[in-house]
């Protein structure tokens, strides 16, 4: 986790208010004189047309300008369609890493919750086997039914008494299934 801090502080860090709102003044006011120069050169160059030389001239002029108010267009209109995109992109890896990281927590507690799941198992099976040890133990000192008796009933109701030795011993063997 200590390399993701780093990431993460990167991807939080946002340029102060104050800096990003100057900048955009300069920019704003650079594009601002560029444009009003370029007009004023505009409406200048038409009050020269008369003469061919300062036509000439003022020509010159605007050829050194129009690339400047080429470039500010450019910018801006390359600004105007980049930076939704930028910030859209970084809200996305934002989001992607939030997810992420909650994908790696729900991971870790569903390993932990494995490994609790295992020790209760393996608590499970060794108290499965001690009641088959047990279970083999009783039933090698209890006798079973003699030889030659089919079935009993119950006085009372009149009913076959199930054979509750036959009913452990199939338990038993059930069990050594997972056991094993």
């Amino acid at each position: 986790m200590s390399e993701q801090a780093p990431e993460q502080a990167a991807l939080r860090a946002e340029p102060d208010p104050v800096v990003r709102r100057l900048r955009e003044y300069v920019s704003a006011g650079i594009a601002l004189v560029i444009i009003l120069s370029s007009t004023i050169m505009l409406i200048q160059a038409f009050n020269y047309i008369g003469s061919p030389d300062e036509f000439d001239r003022v020509k010159d002029l605007l050829l050194f300008i129009n690339p400047l108010l080429g470039v500010v267009v450019g910018y801006y209109f390359n600004r105007a369609t980049s930076e939704p995109r930028a910030e859209k992109a970084e809200s996305t890896a934002t989001a992607a890493m939030a997810t992420a990281q909650q994908a790696s927590e729900a991971a870790n507690q569903a390993e932990a919750e494995a490994e609790v799941a295992k020790g209760e198992a393996k608590e499970v099976k060794e108290a499965l086997q001690e009641v088959d040890e047990a279970a083999e133990k009783m039933m090698a000192q209890v006798p079973g039914p003699a030889v030659g008796v089919l079935s009993m009933t119950d006085e009372e109701t009149g009913e076959p008494v199930v054979d509750a030795r036959i009913e452990l011993q199939m338990a038993l063997r059930h069990a050594r299934r997972f056991i094993d």
